[in-house]
């Protein structure tokens, strides 16, 4: 499997909590009010899943073999990435403080809840577009099947060193979940 092949079969995972997301924060617009423990699990699988596993493997492994084969990190496709990671990580620390205030008896943070998520979701749909569409086939171009061999088996290395064994499958079964309680 090629590693871009990896990294769009978890966008898909992402864009199914990403729909999730938006029906939590509509639900919350028409005064719903969301399971915080969801909301903490969702947070939780952003900040795993999404974040710590897959853009690590893009920020640690894809993004510094591209700038290797010529890319540019300051300018570019890949510079522009990095910067939607660090507008989703910003993003998911607003949902996160935004949950605790919740729990601190603020109910007036439930449409804080809601904004992160709408924001989260445009800016994750939007940077899952231009991955797909613009980035990885352009690594799939630069980048020899040799290489390629080699950050997919750096990508198996991150899954089961860095996030754990197991994390991936647990963190589907709660998006199946969700997906049945939200999407169907």
């Amino acid at each position: 499997m090629k590693p871009t092949e990896d990294l769009i079969h978890e966008h898909k995972a992402i864009k199914i909590m990403l729909n999730i997301m938006s029906k939590i924060a509509e639900n919350i617009r028409n005064q719903a009010n969301p399971d915080q423990d969801e909301i903490d699990k969702i947070v939780d699988f952003l900040k795993t899943f999404a974040d710590k596993c897959h853009h690590g493997k893009e920020e640690t492994v894809l993004f510094p073999a591209l700038i290797e084969a010529g890319m540019s990190k300051e300018n570019g496709p890949v510079a522009v990435m990095l910067h939607d990671h660090d507008l989703g990580r910003a993003l998911i620390k607003r949902i996160a403080s935004s949950s605790d205030a919740i729990r601190l008896g603020d109910k007036s943070a439930f449409l804080l809840v809601a904004g992160a998520m709408e924001e989260y979701e445009a800016l994750m749909e939007n940077h899952i577009n231009k991955e797909n569409n613009m980035l990885f086939p352009m690594a799939d171009k630069l980048l020899p099947e040799t290489k390629q061999n080699e950050i997919y088996s750096a990508f198996e290395r991150i899954e089961e060193e860095v996030v754990g064994h197991g994390v991936h499958e647990r963190y589907h079964d709660f998006l199946n979940q969700l997906k049945t309680k939200y999407l169907l």
